[in-house]
């Protein structure tokens, strides 16, 4: 079986339209590129969770942890919904599930 072969090649890509594309991919990247919101969307791979939960498993205070939430929010990277007294985040978008569940096996999934 052959492996998988991702096409690199730019022939045929509109320069402007790369230069959109690669701001895109910037966004998303400086989204996810502080530890603590790594951490938050590692804990978020197995489902949803209240800003309590993942601030006891991060160890953060509530308020940092859903001032990182709110960022990754804005980034449409993870959904809230409320129940009652409660917000529940999760994983929104569909990318980035893929990608953060590649980043947890790597890097936070325990031995």
């Amino acid at each position: 079986m052959e492996a998988d072969v991702i096409d690199t090649s730019f022939d045929g890509i509109d320069p402007e339209v790369m230069v959109v594309q690669a701001e895109s991919a910037c966004d998303f990247l400086k989204a996810i590129a502080t530890p603590m919101r790594l951490m938050l969307l590692c804990n978020l791979v197995d489902g949803e969770q209240t800003v309590t939960d993942l601030s006891n498993k991060v160890g953060a205070k509530q308020s940092l942890t859903s001032h990182h939430l709110n960022r990754l929010k804005l980034s449409g990277l993870v959904s809230a919904r409320r129940d009652e007294k409660f917000i529940y985040y999760s994983l929104e978008d569909r990318f980035a599930k893929e990608l953060v569940a590649m980043l947890y096996q790597e890097f936070c999934k325990p031995d």
